[in-house]
């Protein structure tokens, strides 16, 4: 796609657009050019690559989001007076089990697989028409949890409404500096009445996989002094207020650190939580005996169990 007009990339996005729940309008031109041209493609997709009969698969979907939302970003770079390059991406250290599992997003999803930054990440890109159009379609049938992903989504929809260099040079820009203006709004609308999805599960092994971490401190003498899975997020407090509900650990305190991020001129809340205890590591265990991780990710998780 890094040379191709951002009109044609619209057809390729124009289903999950308008299966985002945005209420963003769109010329109803655009809609019949879809429904005439991209329609079939995108059903494709939907019909051949996202049976619910394969369940290696469907469980992949899910859990992608979740890693996209944690370790991954949705952006729009200007490579001419005329065109947009919309990518997405996620780059993890570049250790033989994170590789592996991008691999396997690779052959499951698309995108392709590079090894940057002196070999120290490993980086899995989508950027063709026919890669953006799988991960759209993957996005419409699971959304997107986080405000930050919605938000840098709602903004690659409207890049991808600019037609030609006019647009372009008119009012990239101003949507690239509102990128993030409705993400307060979501958060007070999440943090009041998010419910959790039917695959939240899955997207949640995902997550983890990008922000969730497994402490343990030991004595001299080898024995355990504090263990704890511990996962945190900036802004998003509902997705710890979910995890929480999720293990049934309601009752536990959330830990809110004021952070400066992005130069920002108010400080940004970084939300996290640490869980403990026989009854935690219990419900981790049958957790990813469902829902495997599938990156290092796991190998700390099983060297942290195993100590127990």
């Amino acid at each position: 796609m890094a040379n191709a007009s951002l009109d044609v990339a619209l057809h390729d996005t124009y289903y999950i657009i308008i299966n985002n729940n945005t209420n963003v309008p769109f010329p109803q031109t655009f809609k019949f050019e879809f429904e005439m041209e991209m329609l079939p493609f995108i059903k494709y997709y939907k019909n051949n690559f996202m049976k619910e009969d394969y369940n290696h698969i469907s469980y992949y979907h899910p859990f992608f989001v979740g890693l996209l939302e944690g370790d991954g970003t949705i952006t729009v770079d200007q490579i001419s007076k005329k065109s947009l390059r919309l990518r997405i991406v996620i780059s993890l250290l570049n250790k033989k089990e994170n590789y592996n599992m991008l691999n396997i997003i690779k052959e499951n999803i698309g995108g392709r697989l590079t090894i940057e930054r002196n070999n120290r990440y490993a980086t899995w890109i989508a950027s063709s028409k026919t890669d953006l159009a799988k991960v759209f379609a993957i996005l419409a049938e699971y959304p997107l949890l986080t405000t930050r992903k919605i938000c840098q989504l709602n903004y690659a929809k409207e890049c991808l409404l600019l037609k030609n260099d006019k647009d372009i040079l008119n009012n990239w820009q101003q949507l690239k500096d509102n990128k993030y203006s409705l993400q307060s709004k979501l958060l007070d609308k999440f943090n009041t009445d998010f419910v959790l999805p039917h695959y939240f599960s899955a997207w949640l092994s995902g997550f983890i996989e990008a922000e969730g971490s497994f402490k343990l401190i030991k004595f001299t003498n080898n024995s355990i002094k504090s263990s704890q899975f511990v996962i945190g997020q900036n802004y998003e407090k509902h997705i710890l207020n979910s995890i929480l509900k999720y293990f049934n650990k309601e009752n536990c305190k959330i830990a809110e650190i004021k952070t400066n991020l992005d130069m920002s001129i108010q400080p940004v809340i970084y939300y996290k939580i640490g869980l403990g205890g026989k009854e935690l590591r219990l419900s981790l265990k049958n957790h990813f005996y469902i829902y495997p991780l599938l990156g290092n990710k796991k190998l700390q998780y099983e060297e942290w169990i195993n100590n127990h």
